[in-house]
């Protein structure tokens, strides 16, 4: 079967998409808990958090078109 499926390569997607699909859900949900603080550094924080999910968004968007 490992001569049909490339295993490793399967596994290294596999990874991939679940560090970055839960990773991206946690930073949002960070980012809405700064939000609702109502501090500024709570909200500078969240700031920061809505960046990297937007640059996680717009790096997925380039993997995919780019292939």
């Amino acid at each position: 079967m490992s001569d049909i499926i490339d295993l490793d390569s399967l596994w290294k997607v596999l990874v991939t998409a679940v560090v970055a699909g839960a990773g991206l859900a946690a930073v949002f949900s960070l980012a809405l808990v700064g939000l609702a603080g109502g501090h500024v550094p709570g909200r500078i924080g969240a700031g920061f958090c809505f960046l990297l999910v937007a640059c996680g968004i717009v790096l997925g968007l380039y993997v995919m078109l780019a292939a």
